[in-house]
């Protein structure tokens, strides 16, 4: 019940369609801010990656109500990213001791190193509650991060693009990886310290772009493109 597709039904989210993954019921989060149901239970599971990432964080809590989705994959690009918000109802009330994380981990199948890819830019901090937050919406601790928090729907439900208190910008995670080399991700969110006031993560849809196919692969810094003489100038 945590994993869901969702689509932007014709309204301002930034993101047409995609995949949301939420620590409890992924329809909760549909429609507009309407007094959300703020916490659900879905998995009861914990997670040890996550929990081990939300520790080097330095939060002692324990990780609750995991989702996530986990698969293999071999790229012939040498370069990987996707596109994401994070959005919780941890924002406003609990945004200053409750820290919902997410990652993306990546592990290379043959070495067996891993890496989180959902980081703050620049950093090797993960997004939580507690690394993106803006004060205007809880005075009792100050902003981190706040340029990358975008909305808070208490405030604005009228406005707004999901029934969660508050969200991300659109960020982007990305990481240069090893053509033809097996490599796994893992996709995974928790509730931090309880199972109450839910987070999610919306993954938008077709940016998981890792070259599968070698005719069309593109590395970032280069444009490919496909050349031909219309003999019959009809266009194909």
């Amino acid at each position: 019940c945590g994993i869901a597709y969702f689509n932007a039904a014709n309204t301002s989210f930034p993101f047409a369609e995609g995949v949301i993954i939420r620590n409890g019921n992924a329809a909760l989060s549909a429609g507009q801010f309407n007094n959300p149901v703020t916490s659900s239970v879905c998995s009861n599971f914990g997670d040890s990656e996550l929990l081990a990432i939300s520790q080097a964080n330095g939060n002692s809590g324990a990780i609750n109500d995991v989702s996530f989705l986990k698969f293999n994959f071999v790229s012939s690009s040498s370069y990987l990213n996707f596109d994401f918000i994070f959005a919780s109802n941890e924002y406003g009330t609990f945004q200053c001791s409750f820290s919902d994380v997410f990652a993306f981990i990546l592990t290379d199948l043959n070495t067996g190193i891993s890496q989180n890819l959902a980081v703050i830019p620049g950093s090797t901090t993960p997004v939580s509650v507690s690394t993106i937050r803006n004060s205007l919406y809880n005075s009792g601790c100050a902003s981190v991060n706040s340029e990358f928090f975008s909305t808070y729907n208490v405030g604005a439900p009228s406005t707004s693009t999901m029934n969660m208190n508050g969200h991300t910008v659109p960020m982007t995670a990305s990481a240069t990886i090893i053509p033809n080399n097996p490599y796994s991700i893992k996709l995974v969110i928790g509730d931090y310290n309880d199972t109450a006031f839910d987070s999610a993560v919306f993954l938008n849809a077709n940016s998981f772009n890792i070259g599968n196919n070698p005719n069309l692969a593109c590395n970032p810094d280069q444009i490919k493109m496909v050349s031909f003489v219309d003999t019959n100038n009809n266009g194909t």
